[in-house]
Order: structure tokens, then sequence, then C-alpha cells
């Protein structure tokens, strides 16, 4: 039931839709007196949601420091000394008229631990995630991309798949599982991207698994090379920022209210 409220709930989480509704609500004689404050309103949203300097500044604020175990702030790809990975999935999809995976912008997931993975200096590999939508269940992600490492020589029997996990949650538990299953207690390395690492740490910390988080996939530009359409014009691109981080604050805080973490 969490699941499926979340899913079809999220898109009042979009700017995009207070926008809509606001211009609607203008547009109704009911309204009239009030017309002029919905669309100030809804414009106020546009320009601050579509703000890439504020949102930027809010991602640099939000996501965690990119692991490193030495001095030097800019070693992004050393991993953490353990030879067990946990990938969290959300950097797939399916694309059934060209029978191929497709990969997203949040594929660094699977890119920065994939060297790792090909030279054996990571032996075991969990991916975790399932299938994400409510209606179709075509598409479960753990499983196709479990083939698409072996299409890179990687030997099956170090990848193992938990194809059940629809959430954070969830991944974290069946993880548990797998990792008890295996008896392994040793840290591993908790890889998923640097806006969802929060959560993620608390899901995992609360299933009882001994990890190091190793974010990847920032959001926020770190240079802070800011030109002037940065400062003056709103983007579509900062508005999804936004829609990214609000609803990973939300979820945040529905899985503290709900007892998940």
């Amino acid at each position: 039931m969490f699941f499926v409220l979340s899913k079809v709930t999220s898109f009042l989480l979009k700017p995009i839709t207070w926008i809509v509704l606001l211009l609607v609500l203008s547009l109704l004689p009911r309204f009239v007196t009030k017309r002029r404050k919905f669309v100030i309103a809804a414009l106020a949203i546009f320009y601050l949601t579509g703000h890439s300097v504020l949102m930027n500044e809010l991602c640099l604020l939000w996501e965690p420091q990119p692991y490193s175990d030495s001095s030097d702030r800019q070693v992004l790809t050393q991993f953490p000394n353990s030879n067990v990975c946990v990938i969290l999935g959300g950097y797939s999809g399916f694309d059934h008229d060209r029978n191929r995976v497709g990969l997203s912008e949040a594929c660094e997931r699977l890119v920065y631990p994939l060297q790792n993975i090909l030279n054996h200096k990571i032996d075991t590999v969990i991916l975790s995630g399932g299938s994400a939508s409510v209606i179709s269940k075509k598409y479960y992600e753990s499983t196709h991309i479990k083939q698409l490492l072996g299409n890179y020589g990687v030997n099956p029997n170090r990848i193992f798949i938990d194809a059940k996990s629809r959430n954070t949650f969830e991944n974290a538990v069946e993880t548990k599982k797998i990792l008890d299953s295996l008896k392994i207690s040793a840290p591993v390395i908790l890889v998923t991207s640097a806006f969802h690492m929060r959560r993620s740490v608390a899901c995992y910390q609360k299933a009882g698994v001994n990890f190091i988080p190793y974010p990847v996939h920032y959001l926020g530009n770190a240079t802070r090379d800011y030109n002037l359409e940065a400062w003056l014009l709103p983007s579509t691109h900062a508005m999804q920022t936004f829609q990214t981080l609000f609803r990973e604050v939300v979820g945040l805080i529905s899985y503290k209210m709900t007892g998940k973490i």
C-alpha cells in the first residue's frame, strides 16, 4: 500500500503540477478576486524552482561529500577497501521495441563500480532493485543488469540479485537477507546517487547492514561556475533538480513517520 501510494501521489510533488493548478484556479469565475494572487504565486514557483543557482546551492547542502580515504578530496573514483559492492537500482529501463537495456543519467551507479568489478577488486556484486512500476511488471532491473554485466564477461556466480524490492526500504531489507545468506558481515560498499544517499544510509542502518557509503551521480556543481543566465533565467533542468530533491526530502520524512528508518 505504501509503495502504491507513493507512486500515485508522486505527481503532487512536481512544481509543474502546482503551477498548472494555480493557473487553472485563476481562470475559474469563483476565484476572480484572487486571480492576481494565483498568477503571481505560479510565476514565483516557476522562477524559484527553476533558478539554477538556488537549486545548485540546495544540492550542495543536501548531497554528501564524495568518498575518499585520503586527504585529496578530488579522488572521486577511489573505492573503499571492500570486495563486496551493493548497487542500488533506478538507473535503467528496457526498450522493448529495440530489445535492449537503456541507461539513464543515474547510470554512474553502475559505471563507477564497473572497473573494479571487471578487475576483481570487487568480487561480489549485489544488484538491488526489481520493478518500480505500479502497473507494468515487464522489467526487473537487477535481472537485466546481471545479464548486461555477463556481456562484459563478469561471472554470473559473482552477481547476486534482489528482484523483489521496489523502494529503498525494501532494498535494504532484501540486501540484508542476501548478505546473511552469504555469511558476509564485513563492511560492503553501498553505491547510489548522492541525492539519494541520506535515505539509503538511514534504511541500511535500520536493516543492520554494515556498509561504507559511496555516493555518485552528483546533481550539485561544486565549482559554482555560475553565468549571467544561471542567475537571471529559470530553467527546466533546475526545476527537475528541485523535484528530485523535494521528493527525497518528502521520502525521508515519510519513512521516519512510518517507522521505516
